[in-house]
This record gives structure tokens, C-alpha cells and sequence, in this order.
């Protein structure tokens, strides 16, 4: 209302009463490949179920469901993460595919791809095809894909079943058929046939046939895990895997090496122009010595390299297996997911079932000196000591996870400012909203305590600047307990 009329006219500024959101560093992003499921996209998880009713239930890593391709690692490492405390997790399929291309989306180089293939079924009628019905993703989790038909006269009954997922069709030919299934099924897609008029049937003494043709393409190379990690990039997602693949030099045959594509991907996504900020957790080959493992070359404050690999029971196959530390990262992933920063892993207990080598102390403390974050069999699997690649300030994981909840409670209670007055009443203001978030800290003893200070000069205030600068005091894990003994 314009100001003519007499009377009191009142401006409420609640620039103070604003606090920042809710903060986390404990999503996981992980890439994986898997028997079914959507690609080029990236789905939420809140349990290991909803794991397995997207991606598939992972198939026996000692024989692989593909001949001559290696077993799917999305869901197999997701277990291994939600038995360790995971709790909200974004996960990206991958697939092997052609390389792609400057500027190619993600869809079109899937859909470049030669090796993975969706499972199909040709509906035969009277003289060749009335239909060709073909599964929603690739994988030969569409190999599980029955088709049955029965007479309905004058039609027929076609029934497709997916696990628990029925569909049943009544149509009169193939064109019927495509139309009712491209409008409503979950499990297929449909082409018309050559004979797309004709009646579906199948052979009489066949009334139920599978799906087949169906491959996960499980061979995925770094190059693959890539795309998958492009996807992760703008998500809400804090510890970084690529489940299955490993880190450090190459043993045999086994040269691919995931830390670089990792390490590259959570430094620019924990840049201010992304600002996700991120550690990535990878983990050692299958067989690695200790000489291996002490040569490896990760180094990062934001990468974690994980050692020896692990043995747990096949849910596939029923048998105990021995997985390379690449899936022993998925566990600590886990474990990173449900402690709060300041919570140090030192010392706590993995859920897994034993390890693929117990070293001796001697050459745990080696391991320990290369920035390996080591697992020992001591009363459980135990980790001995929660530590990074880096050798500087940011040892400790929790100093990084500390660090980066601060900056991303920071942004959270800075952001709501931006556009408001750069005068003094609002520079206090935001002050009053990072204290509080930082008080919060101090209260819940990620921080032992914290100098915070809001300013700007004239100039600053020209040119749209609010300068805030903080020292933040992190707490420390006790690693080390000294006692001295007096004998009386």
C-alpha cells in the first residue's frame, strides 16, 4: 500500500531468525554394475531391499552368471555398506560401452552398447512374428522373464512374470498386444512383428517360456565407471565408491586402476563452483602383497585406500568367498555413512566375516606408515587406525569430515543472505546464524572451540563482498594411550 493515508506502516526484517538447514556428510555415492536396472541415471536407496528390487540380486563372484565377464559389483558391495550402517545411498549402474564421445550424453553412449543386451522373446503366430517383446533394461536379469499364452476366444491371454511383477494382456493380434504393452507394462518394451495381424501363440507343448539373450555387461572399465561418477556429480552424495574396483600397482593381468578417476571426481566436486564436498573410499586388488600395498600411489586427503580384502558368505551361491579390499571399502563406506564426523573408525569393528590376510603387527605398522587404512583380525575385524592417504593436516578422516561439515553448515546458513543489504545489521545477522551452527559444533564436540568474525570494507560493501573469517579448533580420536607405572 502506498504510503498517502495516515497511519503506521510496518517493515518486519527477520534476517536474524535465519538458521541453516539440516547438514550431513554421511550420503554415499557409489557406481556399480549390476544384473537389471535403469541406466544414465542415478537412483536414491534407503535399504539394501530397495537395492535388490532395482539393480538385481548379484550373482556368484566365483561363477560369474556371464561366461568369461567378471560378476556384477553394485549390489554385492552394496550389502557390505548396508550391513556397515548405510543408510541413505546414491547409486548409478554402469555397463561396458563404446568410449564416449565430446559432447555425447550419457544415454547415447549406453546405447552405443555392444556387450551388455536386453533379454528378448519373439511371439510367434501363423506364418512368422506378431510381436517382438524385449526387457526394460539391460542384464540378464531379463533372462528371469516368463511368457505364457492361453486361448480366450476370440483371443488369447498373454502373461508376463517378472519375480513378483504379473502382467496379462487380452488381445487379438500383434498389434494389440504392442499397444497394450507399450502403454502400461513395467518388465518389457514391444515392436510389431512382420505378421503383426496375426493371432499370438506359441508352440502348444512350450505354454511358459523364458526370456533370454539377456547380458549384464559386467566388464565395465574405468572409462565406464566415469560415466557413472559424471552422474553422482550434482548429487547430495558425501563418501564416493566405485564398488569392485581397485587401487595401487597391477598384479598380473589386473591393470585397471580406479584412484585417479576418483580422486579426480571428489576434488572437483568439493571445488566451491560444485561445492559437494567429498572423500572417495577404494581399496586394494585381489592377492595384493605387502609390498604392493606399501608401493601403492594414492595420495589425497580425500581419498581412503582400504587393505587387505575380505571374506564373507555368497549370498548367490551359499559359500564363503574372499573378496579383493575393493569390496572391504564398500564396508567402510558403510561405517563412514552411519558415525557422525567426529567419530574415528580407529578401532571399530567391521561386519564381515574374516580377512583375505592377517598380517602380523609388525606389518600392520608398515601399512599404517603408507596411509594404508589396514584391517586386522583382533576380537573381530578391526580397523587399526582411521586415516587418509594424506600425510599433512588432514591425517585423520575425521579432521576432513569435520571440516567439510563446517563448510557445508556454513554455506548453509550463508546462502539465505545472498541478495539481502550488505550493511552492518545484516553482516550481524549472518553472524548470529553461523554462530549458532558453529555453536552447535563446539555443543556436539566436533569442535574443541572457534573464533568467527563477519566484516567488510567500504569497498567490499561496493562490490557486493560480506567476508567472513572463522578459526575453527577440530577435535582429535586418542590413538595413542601413554601410561606410566610408579612402583611403591
Amino acid at each position: 500500500m502506498a504510503e498517502i493515508l495516515p497511519g503506521v506502516y510496518i517493515e518486519v526484517r527477520p534476517e536474524a531468525l535465519i538458521v541453516s538447514g539440516a547438514v550431513t556428510v554421511g550420503n554415499i555415492g557409489i557406481v556399480g554394475t549390476a544384473r537389471q536396472g535403469p541406466l544414465g541415471e542415478v537412483r536414491v536407496l534407503g535399504s539394501y531391499a530397495e537395492a535388490r528390487e532395482i539393480f538385481g540380486a548379484y550373482d556368484p563372484f566365483d561363477e560369474p552368471e556371464t561366461p568369461n565377464q567378471p560378476p556384477v559389483t553394485l549390489v554385492r558391495a552394496l550389502e557390505l555398506a548396508y550391513a556397515n550402517g548405510a543408510s541413505t545411498v546414491f547409486a548409478a549402474r554402469v555397463t561396458s560401452t563404446e568410449a564416449k564421445a565430446a559432447g555425447e550424453n550419457l544415454i547415447a553412449a549406453w546405447d552405443k552398447n555392444t556387450k551388455a543386451r536386453k533379454a528378448s522373446r519373439d511371439v510367434a503366430t501363423a506364418g512368422g512374428t506378431a510381436a517382438a517383446l524385449k526387457a526394460k533394461s539391460h542384464g540378464a536379469g531379463g533372462n528371469g522373464i516368463t511368457i505364457a499364452i492361453t486361448d480366450a476366444p476370440p483371443n488369447v491371454i498373454v502373461t508376463l512374470k517378472l519375480g513378483g511383477i504379473q502382467e496379462a494382456y487380452t488381445v487379438a493380434d500383434g498389434n494389440a498386444l504392442v499397444a497394450q504393452v507399450n502403454a502400461g507394462s513395467v518388465i518389457v518394451d514391444a515392436t510389431a512383428g512382420a505378421q503383426a495381424t496375426g493371432k499370438p501363440g506359441l508352440v502348444p507343448e512350450v505354454p511358459l517360456t523364458f526370456f533370454t539373450g539377456g547380458i549384464n555387461g559386467a566388464d565395465a572399465t574405468d572409462a565406464d565407471y566415469k560415466l557413472g561418477l559424471e552422474q553422482l556429480l550434482n548429487e547430495n552424495a558425501h563418501i564416493i565408491v566405485a564398488a569392485g574396483q581397485a587401487a595401487g600397482p597391477a598384479i598380473g593381468t589386473d591393470t585397471t586402476d580406479i584412484a585417479d578417476a576418483l580422486k579426480s571426481h571428489v576434488e572437483n566436486a568439493s571445488t566451491d563452483k560444485i561445492k559437494r564436498d567429498r572423500i572417495a573410499v577404494v581399496g586394494s586388488r585381489a592377492g595384493a602383497t605387502l609390498a604392493q600395498l606399501t608401493s601403492h600411489s594414492v595420495a589425497s586427503d580425500r581419498m581412503v585406500f582400504v587393505a587387505p580384502g575380505i571374506n564373507t558368505t555368497d549370498a548367490a551361491s551359499g559359500k564363503s568367498v574372499t573378496l579383493p579390499g575393493s569390496y572391504a571399502a564398500a564396508a567402510i563406506a558403510g561405517m563412514l555413512s552411519g558415525r557422525d564426523p567426529h567419530v574415528s573408525l580407529t578401532n571399530k569393528t567391521v561386519s564381515v566375516a574374516g580377512l583375505e590376510t592377517k598380517f602380523s603387527p609388525d606389518k600392520l605398522e608398515q601399512l599404517v606408515q603408507a596411509r594404508v587404512l589396514a584391517l586386522e583380525d583382533r576380537r573381530g575385524i578391526r580397523i587399526v587406525k582411521g586415516i587418509t592417504t594424506d600425510d599433512g593436516a588432514f591425517r585423520q578422516i575425521t579432521t576432513r569430515r569435520i571440516v567439510d561439515f563446517a563448510k557445508f553448515g556454513v554455506r548453509s546458513s550463508a546462502e539465505s543472505y545472498i541478495g539481502l543489504l550488505n550493511n552492518d545489521r545484516v553482516r550481524k545477522a549472518l553472524k548470529g546464524s553461523i554462530n549458532g551452527f558453529l555453536a552447535g559444533m563446539v555443543d556436539d564436540e566436533m569442535l574443541i572451540s572457534y573464533e568467527l568474525d563477519v566484516t567488510a570494507t567500504r569497498d567490499e560493501e561496493i562490490r557486493g563482498i560480506a567476508k567472513v573469517i572463522m578459526t575453527l579448533r577440530p577435535t582429535f580420536s586418542i590413538d595413542f594411550i601413554k601410561v606410566v607405572m610408579f612402583l611403591g
